[in-house]
């Protein structure tokens, strides 16, 4: 590979990077806003019984999901574990 393309194809990558955080904030806020909207609602209308914590618990696991997407905490079968893998199976071989 050319050194442009690889400055190139690392230029795409980090781009889609910064377009992934940035779905992740919007979300992150829309959830935000709505989840407080729900919670007044909700103590206004039957503050009795605080349903809205189903919604912010639901959605909350989606929020979560997207987090782990976008900021791969970690990786179970990433590159570095089939790396390993490979290696082991090349010491077995005799």
């Amino acid at each position: 590979m050319q050194p442009e393309q690889a400055t190139s194809a690392k230029k795409k990558e980090a781009i889609e990077h910064v377009r992934k955080l940035k779905g992740f904030y919007q979300h992150l806020i829309t959830y935000l806003i709505v989840i407080a909207g729900l919670l007044i609602a909700n103590l206004i209308l039957t503050p009795e019984y605080l349903w809205s914590l189903w919604a912010a618990l639901g959605w909350g696991i989606g929020i979560a999901s997207h987090a782990v997407r976008t900021f791969k905490p970690f990786t179970l079968f990433g590159p570095e574990w089939e790396k390993k893998q490979v290696e082991k199976r090349l010491k077995k071989k005799p």
